[in-house]
């Protein structure tokens, strides 16, 4: 859910704010998706951090804990990093109502900052020496923002492929956009992401986890299935729908609805991946 919520607010947003500035196009999401989308953030950060709380001291009730919590969020890089994080998902649902004509800058800004903040905790930052933790987590948070634009932007752009034969001119137009951009972020992804398995999978020298690669090869091939869904919109779709055939505008809800239900699952299995360690021990 923290994978999920982040990923929409910086993906839509982003995509929302490019969309308006190149093409004069509103492709924000409701507001309420918006605010939703920070809350839900907000709450599993929250759970996060009380989980961690109840790991470290062993008690379950330490979740709930408010001395607890604070000892974790005060005397840990993991929870000083939560505050932060929390501070900006606060700012963005403020933003929501303060600011709601430039909700989509505020989510791709603020909740950019929020999603690139987990790769300060994630298994790439703490994979090999110390003193390049700053890089490999840099690299992870790339890694983060690349598929946050992708899955966010596939939220924004499918209200348009819904209405693709009502409004055939103006999907063309954001698909174009999205298209362009969305390669460069799944270049960026497949870069980024690679560096990552090998920096965690490779430096360590110990035996690598079944589970950890039972994931990832889970996660690899709903990848690969998205890829080949947005190359099919690219450079099957897209002309179709240039040409008017109907087919391209009844087609392109379902792909685009395949590659989100591919991406849920992603982050499904993200999530398990973060909770798994790479190394048996």
């Amino acid at each position: 859910m923290q994978f999920a919520s982040l990923t929409l607010l910086f993906g839509a947003g982003a995509f929302a704010w490019i969309a308006r500035a190149r093409r004069g196009i509103d492709a924000r999401l409701s507001r309420r998706v918006f605010a939703g989308a920070a809350i839900v953030a907000f709450v599993s950060a929250m759970a996060c951090l009380g989980f961690v709380a109840a790991e470290m001291t062993g008690e379950p009730g330490a979740m709930f804990d408010p001395a607890s919590l604070w000892a974790v969020a005060s005397d840990t890089l993991y929870g000083r990093v939560a505050l932060l994080r929390l501070a900006f998902l606060v700012l963005c649902l403020s933003s929501t109502w303060v600011w709601p004509e430039q909700r989509d800058v505020a989510a791709a800004v603020l909740g950019g900052y929020a999603l690139a903040l987990l790769g300060l905790s994630s298994h790439a930052a703490a994979a090999g020496p110390s003193q390049y933790e700053f890089t490999r987590a840099g690299n992870d948070a790339v890694h983060l923002l690349a598929a946050g634009f992708w899955v966010g932007g596939l939220a924004a752009l499918l209200p348009f492929a819904r209405a693709a034969r009502r409004e055939t001119p103006k999907l063309i137009a954001v698909l174009r956009l999205f298209s362009s951009f969305g390669m460069a972020a799944v270049a960026i992804l497949i870069v980024s992401g690679t560096l990552n398995g090998y920096l965690i999978l490779f430096l360590t020298g110990m035996q690598w986890s079944d589970s950890y690669l039972t994931w990832l090869a889970v996660k690899l091939v709903l990848a690969g299935v998205m890829v080949a869904l947005a190359l099919t919109n690219r450079f099957g779709i897209l002309p179709g729908l240039v040409r008017g055939e109907k087919e391209a505008a009844e087609t392109i809800p379902l792909t685009v609805i395949a590659e989100l239900s591919c991406a849920a699952l992603i982050l499904l299995a993200v999530g398990f991946l973060g909770l798994t360690a790479p190394m048996e021990m």
